[in-house]
């Protein structure tokens, strides 16, 4: 393991940790502020999701390969919490962007944290 791994691997399992922490966090807090009487509505208050999908996308940015869905994922967060649409965003879609960042983390944490491998050049052979 190089040094530059061996200092990049706290900063990767703290990005990897505080992602669902800040997404599901997020939740919480607006659900107590909801039910304090505080907000009225959950739904606009979708800042911890995408302050979660920045963090994801610097995850994704660190990792020897690279994956598009995760560098995606802030843009995706802006489409949902912050421009207006005609659907408006709930608690349920907070709940689902947050699992689905989640499983991108793991995703992320499993299938791109390997360099890519060079295979040689395997010449294709005629069958007669």
């Amino acid at each position: 393991m190089s040094d530059e791994q061996r200092e990049r691997d706290p900063l990767i399992r703290g990005l990897s940790l505080s992602v669902p922490a800040v997404s599901f966090g997020s939740i919480i807090l607006n659900v107590f502020l909801l039910e304090m009487g505080l907000i009225s509505d959950i739904g606009p208050f979708g800042a911890g999701q995408f302050v979660a999908s920045i963090l994801l996308a610097a995850l994704a940015w660190m990792m020897p390969r690279k994956d598009i869905v995760s560098l995606m994922a802030p843009i995706y967060a802006l489409l949902i919490f912050v421009v207006p649409l005609d659907l408006k965003p709930n608690l349920l879609t907070q709940i689902l962007f947050a699992a689905s960042i989640s499983v991108l983390v793991i995703r992320l944490n499993h299938s791109f944290s390997q360099p890519p491998t060079k295979r040689p050049f395997e010449p294709i052979e005629d069958e007669e």
